[in-house]
């Protein structure tokens, strides 16, 4: 079905309680058990390395209800969804007002020249040094620069408030940047102490692990070197090569039922960004020429190992009308 120029609007719809709880308690249970439990048991080995796996597996579903809690859709309550989802993002490995600001910046920017990842000018950047940052982006940097925000987050507010906010402008539509959102949810005074209490945490939750594994470190290594190149393989891959004059524009992704539940819908991209006050479970329920699927999902993921795209070409991408264009 072709999309739409207009997105009706959809009232909000209750988070799904059950579910979350049950989503999370079981996360969290999992995390708490692999890190600092399992290597305290009389267990073998196999069991120990099985139980890390299972939460690296896990981490896009992790990733998920970080991303419900972002979105203020993992309780109705604001203040169980905050306090749920600094757990869950510690869990994760970084501040939850950290990503809460780059996925709403995220939002915000998408596909204009401060959020289009995989586009860049020949005019000012090297091909090679394009590519390079390309490949090093998709295969572990996003989680890296996310696990960077544990030590960024000592840097002076004054230098932070440069650099962030010059990534945060009005944009030349009129619409308003998030220079003020940074300065009250970021770099305030409150929200910065709550920020670095959450980095020592995970600090203090990782450094913990390490020291139990003793000589099986490694294994926490690969855990984080999993959940580095699922999270940076498919956090871009639903915007890669979509237009660059439709903000809101994102592919949807046919993908098998188990898959969807797996990565909480996040397949149904294009409906999340025409309507991010929806929670997971309403996001199939969408009705409209929003929910059409554009692409398979792997084949969506894998194609972003073509490599860049150079600004010329980007532009010359289009597509019927959709939501957000």
């Amino acid at each position: 079905m072709p999309p739409t120029t207009s997105t009706p609007p959809i009232p909000r719809a209750a988070p799904a309680l059950r579910a979350n709880i049950a989503l999370a308690t079981g996360l969290l249970g999992a995390h708490a058990f692999a890190l600092l439990i399992a290597p305290g048991l009389q267990l073998s080995t196999r069991w120990q390395a099985a139980s890390l796996a299972a939460i690296a597996l896990l981490s896009p579903m992790l990733w998920a209800l970080v991303h419900e809690a972002i979105h203020g859709l993992l309780f109705a309550s604001p203040r169980a969804n905050r306090a749920v989802g600094r757990l869950l993002a510690i869990a994760f490995g970084a501040p939850f007002r950290a990503l809460r600001f780059a996925h709403l910046r995220h939002h915000r920017y998408s596909r204009t020249p401060w959020g289009r990842e995989e586009v860049y000018d020949p005019s000012a950047q090297p091909r090679w040094l394009a590519y390079a940052f390309h490949y090093l982006r998709i295969t572990v940097g996003l989680y890296v620069a996310e696990l960077a925000m544990l030590f960024a987050c000592w840097l002076p507010a004054a230098f932070l408030r440069r650099h962030l906010g010059g990534q945060s402008p009005d944009l030349p539509d009129g619409s308003a940047g998030m220079q003020r959102m940074l300065d009250r949810d970021v770099l305030g005074d409150a929200p910065l102490r709550e920020i670095r209490i959450d980095a020592v945490a995970v600090l203090a939750l990782y450094g913990s692990a390490f020291a139990l594994y003793g000589a099986h470190w490694p294994w926490l290594v690969a855990v984080l070197g999993v959940r580095a190149l699922i999270a940076s393989q498919l956090d871009h891959a639903p915007h890669h090569g979509t237009p660059l004059d439709k903000r809101e524009y994102a592919l949807n992704m046919h993908a098998p039922a188990w898959l969807r539940l797996y990565l909480l819908n996040f397949p149904l991209h294009r409906v999340h960004h025409a309507y991010p006050h929806l929670p997971w479970t309403a996001l199939p329920k969408v009705t409209n020429a929003a929910s059409g699927a554009d692409i398979n999902f792997f084949v969506a993921v894998l194609r972003q190992w073509r490599g860049p795209i150079a600004l010329d070409e980007a532009r010359k991408i289009v597509v019927a009308d959709a939501p957000g264009g």
